[in-house]
């Protein structure tokens, strides 16, 4: 493994759909594993406005009653009982779901990003596929990376320039500069639609644009246990977590 696959993780990383079933959780969850296993202080923030399924597809060691609202209904949380509101991956990663009894808003987020600096953690966020809601202002304020996820589908490929304009109409070219488009292949028949050409209409456009395999494991609907993700998918989510910290560090796309 090089050292460039051996960065941690930036502060915030966020993970966007370009559509809805594009893979953005599976993805949220894969590099936030992929850190976890390397020994890193992470966390997987379900940031939807209502409440989305990070904690039932991924907690396979602990799923946990209380979530994001409790946490920050708390106030101030002691070290002892702070890590009782979230769910577990069997590879480490804390996991702050939303239980979904109140849509989410700006000062939710303003307390979780605070609380979760405070200690040192870094934050991958599953946006599902909307940027532009109001909440998620504390989470656009800084330069994070952002992971666009398209399923290998050619009308997904067509419904992601929708999304590239929400990036560019919410944060401008800064906010598509880092981007990483990640292509999600969902077929286990192969890749149904030429990566190549993607690479090629957005040269310039993002920072660059990355690939995940077929998996059995997560096209079986269970609960995901990273270590029984094949190595081709572990290495592909060791890529995309090499390509967020070069983009939060300002280094060029790798050739």
């Amino acid at each position: 493994m090089t050292d460039q696959l051996l960065q941690a993780l930036p502060v915030s990383t966020l993970v966007l759909g370009a559509c809805g079933g594009a893979g953005a959780t599976t993805t949220t969850l894969g590099l936030a594993n992929t850190a976890a296993a390397r020994g890193g202080a992470v966390v997987a923030v379900d940031a939807t406005p209502a409440g989305g399924d990070v904690a039932e597809r991924g907690a396979d060691a602990v799923l946990s009653v209380s979530g994001l609202e409790q946490l920050v209904a708390a106030g101030p949380v002691a070290d002892d009982v702070f890590d009782g509101y979230f769910s577990r991956t069997s590879a480490g990663t804390r996991i702050l779901n939303r239980i979904g009894n109140q849509t989410a808003s700006e000062r939710e987020f303003h307390t979780v990003t605070g609380t979760l600096r405070a200690r040192g953690v870094s934050a991958v966020h599953d946006l599902g596929h909307r940027l532009r809601a109001a909440y998620l202002a504390p989470l656009l304020a800084t330069p994070s990376p952002i992971v666009l996820v398209v399923p290998c589908r050619a009308d997904a490929f067509n419904r992601l320039r929708s999304a590239l304009q929400s990036i560019g109409d919410t944060l401008g070219e800064p906010g598509l500069a880092r981007t990483v488009v990640t292509v999600s292949n969902q077929d286990a028949t192969g890749w149904q639609v030429d990566v190549d050409l993607l690479r090629e209409y957005l040269g310039g456009q993002v920072w660059g644009i990355e690939t995940i395999p077929y998996d059995e494991h997560l096209g079986m609907g269970i609960v995901i246990e990273h270590s029984k993700l094949a190595p081709d998918t572990r290495a592909a989510y060791e890529r995309v977590s090499a390509a967020a910290s070069a983009v939060a560090e300002g280094r060029p796309e790798r050739v």
